[in-house]
């Protein structure tokens, strides 16, 4: 991809979102290859173009991770997009021999990837048994939850849980722990202090630290990623026009970019849900002004049952090892943690 093809492909992606109970668009304005590049240390875009207007879209992004507690690097493939008026039998086939070229430089451990899980077609098209050689095996990892939190009623803060605010003069402790803790869960980024200094629109102040005797047990960071990818909610349909009549003015409006910031970087001392509930508490009272927050967990992780206490619409989404490779060999790649994504860099 070039930066002449940025129009056309934020045309396609702004076109084909997929319906549901919630039709949600993940938008990438102004600059598509500045949000990909956002906690990535390689990005490569695959662009199709039929009679110079792009109808295929697909992305790889490298990033160091932790896999079964080691440090590797994770291959992520996101954003295929195929036009309605394409052939997608077709464009996804030779769309994925393009990829299949990038994923044979072997620079990733493994690759993962997540559809909607009202993406039927999607998922059909991924996973069916018969489909084009040039498609990877999509290993099913089961469900992720990603939870939009609006934040309506004051929460109780827990007193017994010290919660301080982040610093520059702190950042390597919380580097740290992130790294320390973090890598008990599968796939988690690696971090450095210079990916906190340099991110946009985020700064060390937007990190929230839970302390015990003085020491970090507890992290999450507010991050506001608005003036570079937008969250619109297109439709509500089945029960949520219900649920939009009864309380709509809590709810987002429909076609409007909303005002929200994503959970990021959530690293709780064994998976507590007393430590992450007073973190979440204080983020949650601190930002009355946001229409709402969003975060995404594994649904076996436990930290879900904390987020049965908020208001929330919930998303569902399937992650998979996508790769070259058999059912066993792939199961034979990563051990039993639990997932986890920043929803942030997705």
């Amino acid at each position: 991809m070039s930066e002449a093809d940025n129009d056309g492909v934020l045309e396609l992606i702004n076109s084909t979102y997929i319906k549901g109970e919630i039709e949600v668009l993940f938008s990438k304005e102004p600059n598509y290859l500045d949000a990909m590049n956002i906690l990535a240390d390689t990005v490569q875009v695959v662009v199709g173009k039929v009679n110079n207007k792009v109808e295929v879209l697909g992305s790889r992004s490298l990033k160091k991770a932790y896999i079964n507690g080691e440090e590797k690097t994770l291959g992520y493939l996101s954003d295929l997009k195929i036009s309605s008026g394409a052939r997608k039998i077709q464009a996804l086939s030779k769309g994925f021999e393009f990829m299949k070229t990038l994923m044979d430089d072997k620079r990733a451990k493994l690759h993962i990837a997540t559809i909607i899980e009202d993406n039927r077609q999607g998922k059909v098209a991924l996973t069916w048994k018969n489909k084009s050689p040039n498609v990877p095996n999509f290993y099913d990892l089961g469900v992720m939850n990603t939870y939009f939190i609006l934040p309506i009623f004051p929460k109780f803060c827990h007193k017994k849980i010290k919660i301080i605010n982040g610093s520059g003069d702190v950042l390597d402790k919380i580097v740290e722990f992130l790294n320390a803790e973090g890598r008990k869960k599968q796939f988690f980024p690696i971090y450095t202090k210079e990916d906190f200094l340099n991110l946009p629109n985020f700064s060390p102040n937007d990190f929230y630290i839970a302390l015990e005797d003085e020491k970090i047990i507890g992290v999450i960071a507010k991050w506001e990623q608005t003036p570079f990818k937008q969250v619109v909610i297109k439709k509500y349909n089945g029960k949520w026009v219900w649920i939009k009549r009864l309380t709509g003015k809590f709810l987002p409006k429909e076609n409007k970019p909303i005002k929200q910031f994503y959970l990021s970087f959530v690293v709780i001392k064994n998976n507590d849900n007393k430590i992450f509930e007073a973190l979440l508490n204080r983020v949650y009272n601190d930002n009355k002004n946001y229409k709402y927050f969003s975060f995404i967990l594994h649904s076996k992780d436990g930290l879900n049952i904390s987020l049965k206490k908020y208001f929330n619409i919930k998303y569902k989404s399937r992650l998979y090892i996508a790769e070259f490779l058999e059912d066993n060999e792939i199961k034979d790649l990563i051990d039993t943690r639990i997932p986890y994504l920043e929803l942030a860099s997705l």
